[in-house]
């Protein structure tokens, strides 16, 4: 399992419930990412590109495990107060220069948090159940300021996510604890219980900015499935940074036809190639998304995850 390209396990959308054959841990607000450990480290987000680099701070945990190899499954959080912060995430991932990666890792570093493993010394370990895996991981790793183990209650789902909504996390993963691990699969044995509604979106086009927003953009025009169905606009939620970047960005992609399949009136259309998460009040019946506020890029995400499930 080593040498193979891996791509992580996915969960399906749900609700709160309890039950005593699920474990219930925190849903991280960070980036996904795989840790790949030999002699050496390596990180991969979800699109499997090599993410290392990024996070200096993060080559310590070597120290941290056991194994001769394995591979890990976890996020990649910058935490404030003991409570994830993407907007902090967010400046770690958009730096590329090497300096400004070293003053970011030590202004804002990086945890590691681990929730599952798939492979120990070369043994693949996908075929074990949760619960098995879990006393696997904790003989394997162990914690540091750089590295925790996700902790985990069982059976009581909805009063664990009432806690953790109430302490300012943004909801919680339930697992089935015989379910084995079926990488790159979206599947029934996770599901992820949000406190809001969020979808991840294509970035199809834009409007024209207008007043103090004139030199940049008014709202992002959304899609989701192949072929790509429009589901809407946003023009909130946006930092002054996110204006800078994404209207450098979206200037730089621009292309003369509409990527989706239904007719836009004055419209700028780009390279349907990057993707946003959004947070929403509803679906309406024709399937657009009622209220859509900016959350973040996700630059870990491609344009065929952006599906309605």
């Amino acid at each position: 399992m080593e040498s193979k390209v891996i791509t992580p396990m996915l969960a399906r959308s749900g609700e709160p419930f309890s039950d005593p054959d699920w474990i219930f841990e925190v849903k991280w607000d960070g980036t996904r990412a795989l840790c790949l450990v030999s002699k050496t480290l390596t990180f991969l987000n979800r699109r499997s590109t090599d993410i290392t680099s990024r996070y200096p701070e993060l080559t310590t945990l070597r120290e941290n495990i056991s194994a001769s190899s394995c591979i890990l499954d976890g996020e990649i959080v910058v935490l404030k107060r003991g409570k994830p912060s993407f907007q902090d995430l967010q400046r770690r991932e958009h730096a590329d220069n090497p300096f400004r990666i070293r003053l970011l890792s030590e202004e804002i570093p990086a945890v590691y948090i681990v929730f599952d493993i798939l492979s120990v010394n070369k043994e693949d370990v996908t075929k074990k159940e949760l619960s098995k895996r879990k006393k696997i991981l904790k003989e394997t790793v162990s914690e540091s300021s750089r590295v925790l183990l996700s902790p985990y209650v069982e059976g009581k789902g909805k009063e664990y996510f009432e806690a953790v909504v109430k302490e300012g996390f943004e909801g919680v993963m339930a697992k089935k604890k015989n379910s084995l691990y079926y990488p790159g699969v979206r599947s029934q044995f996770w599901l992820k219980i949000k406190k809001v509604k969020t979808l991840d979106c294509v970035i199809g086009g834009y409007t024209e900015g207008e007043g103090l927003r004139q030199q940049y953009f008014g709202a992002l025009l959304l899609g989701v499935n192949d072929p790509l169905e429009f589901v809407g606009k946003v023009g909130t939620g946006f930092s002054n940074e996110d204006l800078n970047t994404i209207s450098d960005m979206v200037r730089k992609i621009e292309i003369n036809s509409n990527p989706f399949t239904e007719y836009i009136d004055n419209a700028h259309f780009v390279n349907p190639a990057n993707v946003c998460e959004v947070k929403y009040l509803e679906l309406t019946k024709d399937r657009k998304l009622r209220a859509p506020v900016f959350v973040r890029l996700r630059h870990d995400k491609s344009p065929d995850e952006c599906t309605l499930e």
